[in-house]
């Protein structure tokens, strides 16, 4: 049977259907209908995925050596096509290399845990808002979502005072990988990146006035960096700072509250939470999926993969290999963790892992320490339908 992310059942639960191509045919021809492509390769053994991570065989720009298989864009989508071009995480060598770079060294650890006290602190407010509003609340919107936007608001050097605004366009940029929308959704989709490029530009061209000792004027003053690069590098660190960190923090909290055996340890022992983070993401991981395309013909376990074709590299079912992580359905923060995937390998792998982790640990602990009786008022939650992010459409709690 074809394998299909967006089949209500994989989209509950993903885990089972990934041990299954495992077994049966771990380089699986499957379905591709979330882009209107006839099919691509599903690769899901963690040896498998490590290997095609690091193959310069594989990647984004499928132009570079097919430009008839490059997508037709639209004109209506050719400023949010643009606006891609600077996505480091969309591009190969040499491009790649020389977008994370100009970025890479405001996320080094030394950097990113000096914002600790400034994360906690953020925490605490947000959780005081949730008191004084009384419950339910959905921790999504008034927790996660907001925690995620103010972080990366403070490490771009954005105004806290904007929050609201960059949420918003954060959760459009979210919605611009979901090929299914509706047009109404994507002229909506359009019409809101438009103004966040404006308001970028205007902060832009302050800081190139009046320079701060944050990352947005660093970028704003590379005479290397093209503008159309400046907005997509910046649009970029938006996207992937918030909404895979807001689903991080989302997804754990759910199975915590789910597992009250585990929920109970961490609270008497939080010095446990940087490998109950690890294992969070091991058993759902926010990111489920990362895409190359094939750039030259290559043989894998006696499967024909053709220059063109599309390969979603499956980082959740490598998270899953029993081969590296024995009874993998199991939640352990006790586990002897195997190589974990959530963040990617190779080149592309995750810039912001330094900062995701911090926010991950501040963001669950804080919320737990601060309402004892946290508890879901939903035990069968509704999943957003996208192959790529696995996320909670929303989190309804009681406190």
């Amino acid at each position: 049977m074809s394998f299909n992310p967006l089949d209500p059942a994989v989209l509950a639960d993903p885990y089972p259907h990934y041990r299954r191509l495992q077994v049966d045919d771990p380089i699986h021809w499957g379905d591709a209908g979330d882009m209107g492509l006839p099919g691509r390769w599903y690769v899901t053994r963690l040896d498998d995925v490590v290997a095609l991570l690091k193959d310069n065989r594989f990647g984004r720009e499928i132009d570079r050596v097919r430009p008839d298989l490059a997508p037709t864009i639209p004109p209506e989508e050719q400023k949010i096509a643009a606006l891609a071009q600077g996505w480091m995480i969309l591009r190969d060598p040499p491009v790649h290399a020389r977008l994370r770079g100009l970025a890479q060294r405001r996320f080094v650890p030394r950097i990113v845990d000096g914002l600790r006290d400034e994360i906690k602190a953020w925490a605490r407010h947000l959780i005081r808002a949730m008191i004084q509003a009384g419950p339910p609340q959905d921790l999504l919107t008034a927790y996660a979502l907001p925690l995620t936007v103010g972080v990366t608001a403070r490490s771009l050097g954005l105004p806290l005072d904007d929050l609201p605004r960059l949420a918003e366009w954060s959760r459009t940029l979210a919605t611009l990988i979901d090929l299914n929308q509706s047009e109404e959704t994507r002229t909506h989709s359009r019409r809101a990146v438009n103004e966040l490029i404006e308001y970028l530009r205007l902060i832009v061209d302050e800081r190139r006035r009046h320079p701060a000792e944050d990352l947005l004027s660093d970028l704003a003053h590379m005479d290397d960096l093209r503008e159309d690069e400046l907005m997509g590098t910046l649009t970029h660190l938006i996207f992937v700072g918030n909404d895979p960190v807001m689903h991080m923090i989302g997804n754990g909290l759910y199975h915590l509250l789910r597992h009250p055996t585990l929920l109970g340890r961490l609270r008497r022992h939080p010095d446990q939470i940087e490998a109950a983070i690890d294992e969070l993401m091991r058993y759902d991981s926010p990111v489920q999926m990362t895409f190359r395309y094939v750039l030259e013909d290559v043989t894998l376990h006696g499967k024909q993969m053709c220059t063109g074709d599309h390969v979603a590299v499956v980082l959740g079912a490598a998270n899953h290999d029993p081969a590296h992580h024995p009874h993998p359905h199991t939640l352990d923060f006790a586990r002897r963790q195997g190589p974990l995937m959530h963040f990617g390998q190779g080149i592309h792998y995750c810039l912001g892992a330094p900062l995701a982790r911090i926010e991950g640990e501040i963001g669950i602990l804080s919320l737990l320490e601060a309402l004892p009786d946290l508890a879901l008022i939903e035990e069968q939650p509704s999943w957003q339908r996208t192959a790529a992010v696995r996320g909670l459409t929303h989190l309804p709690v009681h406190f």
